[in-house]
């Protein structure tokens, strides 16, 4: 069994204000796992920058509201909500919401920078 908590993962800094928690990756948990799963904060009034990925991405909104805008579709999203996100997708997400937007991030196969096109 390997667990995860926030204070025991990798916290890396977005350029657009994220918090963003590494909690599972295949590299962090032995290999048995082909996918990511990340913890992101994104502050109140905040917008994460536009981007596309080579992968599929889950995201799961945990608390707060947003605007998740793929492609040329812009979607009101708050706690609750899954949404699946295909490869290639032009994204980002805008917080709307009165506090912060928190959020999990799954993608399949695992995030790797080389994967990701910030536009």
């Amino acid at each position: 069994m390997i667990i995860k908590n926030l204070t025991n993962s990798k916290r890396i800094a977005g350029n657009e204000g994220a918090m963003i928690y590494d909690l599972l990756n295949p590299q962090n948990v032995e290999n048995v796992i082909r996918y990511s799963l990340a913890y992101v904060i994104l502050p109140h009034r905040k917008s994460t920058l536009s981007h596309m990925m080579k992968t599929s991405e889950v995201y799961y909104i945990l608390e707060g509201e947003g605007v998740l805008y793929i492609n040329n579709e812009s979607n009101h999203v708050k706690a609750g909500d899954a949404i699946f996100v295909i490869s290639g997708a032009r994204q980002h997400f805008d917080n709307v919401g009165s506090g912060d937007l928190k959020f999990l991030c799954i993608v399949d196969p695992a995030w790797k920078k080389d994967d990701e096109t910030i536009l």
